[in-house]
């Protein structure tokens, strides 16, 4: 199978970049950029944002919601689609930059580390939905709106480990995923759970 190449990529995201103009683009138009590439790419640009202490307000739950969704097409096919709420909600050219950048910049470090390994994680049928599933669940908690600082962290890094050991046929970092999304699972419980005693 052939390996595909980070300069794809880069070319992807520069286009999108440019492709706002210094104006507000739609998840619409991003998705539609991003779709030759496939879901993984959108999945990391949907999550990448999360990854870091300092977020941007106002884009968890519907970008929670569009990975969700994304999620369920990965697992089951062309039978799901996306709301057109969430698809109406527009980025602003600063934020579309400054994610962009973020990734460009990500890839690059990562880009020692990765090359095809356990691919059966990537493609297999069973895999491709067992993914497909826990991107929908991750998505899900990283649209919740828990009133805890960082509390978008776990899920976002287990959304972008499996969605960048998707694109990159690397089944190590969909395992490292899959450890992420298990921590992510215990807390978001123990939070909704105290949460629920407290109230």
């Amino acid at each position: 199978m052939k390996n595909k190449s980070y300069t794809t990529i880069e070319e992807d995201l520069l286009l999108l970049s440019h492709k706002c103009n210094n104006h507000a683009i739609s998840l619409r138009e991003i998705l539609s950029i991003l779709s030759e590439k496939g879901l993984s790419l959108i999945i990391l640009f949907l999550s990448l944002p999360f990854c870091q202490p300092l977020q941007i307000p106002g884009l968890s739950t519907p970008f929670g919601l569009a990975i969700a969704f994304i999620g369920l097409k990965m697992a089951f096919g062309n039978y799901v689609w996306l709301p057109k709420r969430i698809l109406a909600k527009s980025i602003n050219a600063h934020t579309l930059q400054k994610i962009t950048n973020n990734i460009l910049w990500l890839v690059k470090k990562m880009k020692r580390w990765v090359h095809p390994r356990m691919i059966y994680l990537c493609h297999s049928t069973l895999f491709q939905i067992i993914n497909g599933f826990l991107l929908f669940l991750l998505g899900i908690c990283l649209a919740m709106p828990l009133p805890i600082p960082f509390s978008n962290l776990l899920a976002a890094w287990s959304i972008f480990f499996i969605g960048f050991g998707s694109l990159e046929d690397d089944g190590v970092f969909i395992l490292i995923g899959y450890l992420i999304s298990f921590c992510t699972f215990i807390f978001f419980i123990s939070t909704i759970l105290a949460l629920k005693y407290l109230i």
